[in-house]
């Protein structure tokens, strides 16, 4: 009897403890469609927040608008007092951005194909894959030069939007929500490790000269629509078996 008893047991949460997801709350389970429907809401209000920033930042720039003010203000004042120690550690920070990026998509991918899961492969490189042709995209459309600062690191592409903030914000942000859906009781440590690591990728841009402000702020933007979208799709497809 203590055998059988033990499986359902082990599944029940201790008195008082928090849910570990969102739909486990009290609200989603006695309203189940006003849950999905306030959770659809709450990401179409983010994205279109995003994309409205990113298209405001987007007018600023060919018109030397307040933004370029801004721009230039904090890239100065940040190569007037940076360090060369500051300069190595966010070297290395940047890294995150770029090649470890490239390398860690690349053993996640040869896992999932490893274990035969096919869905979860084909999103990674639609979410990634599409992600970086849309950042070659939107770049090619602007035509931003990036600073003067940035010759010293050889940097060749468009400068907005930066193609390290975007492309970190979609991988980390995807594999995140990954790990979230695997690991539910650490969910708060894994959206915050995220969010700290995706910051300063960004900052270290900034910090290099290589980027301006508003490129980071408009790569976090597009890449937290192109994001959306994708994150949507898994779901949809999770819900539908779609293969």
């Amino acid at each position: 009897m203590t055998l059988a008893l033990e499986p359902t047991m082990a599944r029940k949460s201790p008195r008082g403890a928090l849910p570990t997801k969102p739909t486990e709350t009290a609200f989603a389970k006695e309203h189940p469609r006003a849950f999905l429907g306030v959770y659809g809401v709450v990401g179409l209000a983010l994205a279109a927040a995003s994309t409205w920033i990113f298209f405001v930042l987007a007018d600023e720039v060919p018109e030397n608008g307040w933004m370029v003010r801004i721009d230039g203000a904090v890239t100065n004042w940040l190569q007037a007092h940076g360090t060369e120690f500051g300069e190595s550690i966010f070297w290395t920070v940047s890294l995150f951005g770029a090649p470890i990026l490239l390398a860690l998509l690349v053993v996640v991918a040869g896992v999932l194909a490893y274990r035969r899961d096919w869905r979860r492969l084909v999103t990674l490189a639609i979410t990634c894959g599409g992600g970086a042709l849309l950042n070659v995209a939107l770049k090619a459309s602007m035509q931003r030069t990036r600073p003067s600062f940035a010759s010293e690191f050889n940097a060749r592409s468009w400068s907005f939007p930066s193609g390290h903030a975007m492309d970190s914000a979609i991988a980390y942000g995807f594999l995140a929500q990954w790990a979230i859906s695997r690991w539910p009781n650490r969910r708060t440590a894994i959206v915050l490790a995220t969010i700290a690591l995706v910051v300063a990728i960004g900052f270290a841009r900034i910090y290099l000269g290589v980027h301006y402000l508003s490129d980071v702020i408009a790569g976090y933007c597009a890449g937290s629509v192109w994001l959306f979208v994708c994150v949507t799709g898994f779901g949809f497809a999770q819900r539908r078996r779609i293969g």
